[in-house]
C-alpha cells in the first residue's frame, strides 16, 4: 500500500544538519580464512556463517540526510542441495537506491578465490517485473564459501527493519546503526532477537546488536513464517537538540497525520462530493448501514484504482468523481468525505499485514502500517476501502485478529482533530463464513454413481472464489469450477453446472455463492468380488493433513474463522446394504481454558429404509493457537483428513 498519508512532511525534520565526512564502505578480507560450522548445524545443506547489516545515517553537504547501507554475507555450502540453492545469486534493484558496490566471490576449500567479474552480473526482469541483478558463482563445490558484499545509498527514512532468520541457520548475525547525535534511534528485537539501547560516542550515536547460532526457520502449515522470523526494527524516537524529552513519531502523531491528510478537503471538493452522494442515492432518510453500503458499492464498482495517477492534480476529489479513476490515496479521501458529509460515524485507521508483522502497540514503526480500514462505532464493524472485491462488513483477512491505529474524531467548537485509538480488529463470527457441500448420490442398474451437488460459500470463504467467478473467461471458469467440485475428476464428468450469488453486493446480506452441478462419479465405485466399495470420504474433497513428525516451532494462525458443513445423502442400491456404516462416526474437539469448544470435527449418519444420510460438521472459531495448543488443533485437522479415507462396503442383502 502507498504510505504518503503517513510520510508527508517527515523529511523536513531530517534536513537541518551540518555536514559530516562520509566514510566509504567496508571491504572484505584480502586473504579470507575458511570457517568451521558448529556441530548443531553440520547436517544442514548450507549455513550463513556471517549475516551482517550496517545502516549509517549521514549528513550531506547540501544539508540532506542519506542512508548508507552495507549487507555482508558469507554462506558455506555443505552438500549438493546447498550448492544447487546458492550457485546462482539474485540481488534486487530497488527504485530510489543507488547501488555503489556489488562484489561476490567463491572461496574453495583449497583456498582458491574466484571473484565474479562485473561483466557476468546481468540486469534482468524478475517475476514481479522489477529489475534485478543475476549472476552465477564460479566453481561452487562442497564446503566452499560464498561471500557477497552489497553497499548502497538511499534517501533517509525514519523507520526500518532488518531480518536475521532464514531457511538456513545463521552462525553470526550483527546489526549496526550509526547516526548523528541529533537523531536518537530505538531498536527492538522480535522473536528472540535482542533489544539494545543506543550509545553516544562523541557526536555519533551507535546501536550494535549481535546474535549467535540462529536456527533455520522452516515452513509450517497454518503459520505466518515472515511474522515469526527473528528481526530488528528501528525508528527515530527523539530529536535531542530540538525536543530532548519529547517522544517523536508516536501513534498519536500518526493519527493526527492520517486525519490531516485524509479528512482535509476544499470547498470545491465538498460540493462535488454532495452531488456524488446524490447520484449514489444516499439520502438523509437512509439508515447508517444503508449509507455505508451505497457509498462503498458506488465507489468500488464505479471508480477504478489507477496506480499511475499522482495525488497532486488527479487526486482532487472533483477530478476523481468526474474521471472515475483514482489513486489509492485519493480513493481513501473520497470514502472519508462521503462518510463524513452523509453523517456516517466512521474512524479511519491503519494496521499491519499480520502475515508479515503483527501490530506492536509498544513500538511505533510506521513503516509496517500498510492496510487501510474504516471502523464504524455504531455497528462495531469495519470495511477495507482499498479492497475493491470485498464488501461490508467483511474486510481483508490480513488484518483479522490484529490491532490498529484509528482516528477517533473530537470536535471543540469549530475545530475537529483526531485522537489515536488502538483498536482490536475482530473477525466476523464463525457462523458467517461457511463452506458447505450438499450432495445427493444415486446409482444406476450398472452400479454407476452420479451426484447432484451444491457447493456453497459465504463470508470470508467466498473471497477469491467470488472474484474469479465474476472475472474469469468462460473457458477458464469451467476449469475453476472443476477444481472446486472435486467430485469431477475429469472435465467430461462435470455434466452441467450453474452459478448463483456471485455479485459482490451479496456480501451485504451474506447470500452465499453457489455452484450447482450434476457430476458423474463412477470413479468412486469399485467392485470387490460380490461386493462394491464406495469411497464416501472423497465426496468432501481432499483435506489438509498435519502428520508432522518434527517438533512444532511456530504458533498456528488461520486466515479466518469458518465452518464447514457437509450433508451427503445416498440411495442405497436395491438389493444391497452397507456393511460398515460405523466407520462414518467420528468426533474430535478442542476446548479452550473456559471449557468452550473452539474447534471440532464431527461426523454421524442415519439410515432410513434405503437412504443413508451423512452429516459432517467442522469449525474453527478462533484465529490463533499457541504452540502448546498445536496438538489438539492437529487432531481436528487430521480427523477431517481421516474422513477422506472412509470407504463404505456394500454387500448383498
Amino acid at each position: 500500500m502507498k504510505k504518503s498519508f503517513i510520510y508527508f512532511g517527515c523529511f523536513l525534520l531530517m534536513s537541518m544538519s551540518s555536514y559530516a565526512q562520509n566514510p566509504g564502505p567496508e571491504d572484505w578480507q584480502v586473504k579470507p580464512v575458511l570457517h568451521t560450522v558448529p556441530a548443531e548445524f553440520a547436517g544442514e545443506p548450507a549455513v550463513l556463517i556471517e549475516h551482517n547489516a550496517k545502516v549509517r545515517y549521514s549528513d550531506e553537504p547540501d544539508n540532506s540526510l542519506w542512508v548508507y547501507k552495507t549487507n555482508h554475507r558469507i554462506i558455506k555450502v555443505l552438500d549438493e542441495k546447498g550448492i544447487e540453492s546458492f550457485n546462482k545469486m539474485t540481488v534486487s534493484i530497488v527504485p530510489g537506491e543507488e547501488m555503489q558496490t556489488l562484489k561476490a566471490r567463491t572461496i574453495l576449500p583449497n583456498g582458491t578465490i574466484n571473484e565474479v567479474a562485473k561483466e557476468k552480473m546481468k540486469v534482468m526482469k524478475g517475476d514481479d517485473g522489477n529489475d534485478e541483478i543475476v549472476f552465477a558463482m564460479d566453481g561452487v563445490e562442497k564446503n566452499a564459501e560464498l561471500e557477497l558484499l552489497i553497499y548502497y545509498k538511499k534517501p533517509a527514512v525514519l523507520f526500518g527493519r532488518e531480518t536475521f532468520q532464514f531457511m538456513i541457520p545463521v552462525v553470526h548475525a550483527t546489526f549496526e546503526l550509526t547516526a548523528p547525535s541529533r537523531l536518537k534511534f530505538e531498536e527492538k528485537g522480535y522473536n528472540g532477537f535482542p533489544t539494545v539501547s543506543d550509545t553516544l560516542i562523541d557526536s555519533t550515536r551507535h546501536i550494535y546488536v549481535h546474535k549467535e547460532n540462529i536456527p533455520g526457520i522452516q515452513k509450517e502449515e497454518y503459520s505466518f513464517q515472515d511474522a515469526n522470523r527473528m528481526k530488528a526494527e528501528y525508528k527515530v524516537s527523539y530529536l535531542p537538540e530540538k525536543k530532548e524529552q519529547v517522544r517523536m513519531f508516536t501513534w498519536q502523531e500518526l493519527a493526527q497525520r492520517l486525519f490531516s491528510n485524509t479528512y482535509s478537503i476544499t470547498e470545491k471538493e465538498s460540493k462535488a462530493v454532495e452531488k456524488y452522494l446524490s447520484s449514489l442515492g444516499v439520502t438523509s432518510n437512509n439508515t447508517e448501514e444503508e449509507k455505508i453500503k451505497k457509498i462503498e458499492n458506488g465507489i468500488k464498482s464505479g471508480i477504478v484504482i489507477d496506480k499511475e495517477l499522482n495525488d497532486e492534480e488527479s487526486g482532487k476529489l472533483e477530478n476523481v468523481i468526474s474521471k472515475k479513476a483514482a489513486s489509492e490515496n485519493s480513493m481513501i479521501r473520497l470514502f472519508a468525505a462521503c462518510f463524513r458529509q452523509s453523517g456516517v460515524n466512521s474512524e479511519f485507521g491503519m494496521t499491519t499485514n499480520r502475515s508479515n508483522n503483527v501490530f506492536d502497540p509498544e513500538f511505533e514503526n510506521w513503516n509496517n502500517m500498510e492496510e487501510y480500514l474504516f471502523y464504524f462505532p455504531n455497528s462495531k464493524k469495519f470495511i477495507s476501502p482499498a479492497s475493491i472485491y470485498i464488501r461490508y462488513p467483511f474486510t481483508s483477512t490480513d488484518v483479522l485478529g490484529n490491532k490498529g491505529i484509528f482516528c477517533k474524531l473530537t470536535t471543540l467548537g469549530e475545530i475537529t482533530s483526531a485522537m489515536a485509538d488502538i483498536r482490536f480488529i475482530s473477525a466476523r463470527p464463525v457462523a458467517e463464513s461457511q463452506s458447505n457441500i450438499l450432495a445427493d448420490i444415486t446409482f444406476n442398474s450398472d452400479m454407476e454413481a452420479s451426484a447432484e451437488a451444491i457447493y456453497s460459500f459465504s463470508g470470508y470463504c467466498a473471497m477469491g472464489i467470488r472474484e474469479l467467478a465474476l472475472l474469469l473467461s468462460k473457458d477458464k471458469l469451467k476449469d475453476m469450477v472443476q477444481s472446486i467440485i472435486q467430485l469431477a475428476d475429469k472435465p467430461e464428468n462435470l455434466v452441467k453446472y450453474t452459478i448463483t450469488g456471485d455479485a459482490f453486493e451479496n456480501y451485504y446480506t451474506n447470500k452465499p455463492l453457489q455452484f450447482v452441478a450434476t457430476v458423474k462419479i463412477s470413479q468412486l465405485v469399485e467392485k470387490a468380488g460380490p461386493k462394491y466399495i464406495f469411497r464416501l470420504g472423497d465426496v468432501i474433497g481432499r483435506q489438509s493433513e498435519l502428520y508432522q513428525s518434527t517438533e512444532r516451532k511456530m504458533a498456528v494462525d488461520l486466515q479466518y474463522p469458518h465452518t464447514l458443513n457437509r450433508t451427503i445423502t445416498m440411495v442405497i442400491p436395491e438389493g444391497y446394504k452397507i456393511l460398515n456404516p460405523e466407520t462414518i462416526k467420528m468426533s474430535t474437539e478442542f476446548k479452550d481454558e473456559s471449557g468452550t469448544v473452539t474447534t471440532a470435527f464431527y461426523s454421524d449418519y442415519k439410515i432410513e429404509s434405503n437412504k443413508l444420510t451423512v452429516n459432517i460438521s467442522e469449525f474453527y472459531s478462533q484465529l490463533h493457537f499457541s504452540v502448546s495448543e498445536y496438538e489438539p488443533f492437529r487432531k481436528v485437522i487430521n480427523a477431517s483428513a481421516d474422513f477422506n479415507k472412509v470407504n463404505l462396503v456394500m454387500g448383498k442383502l
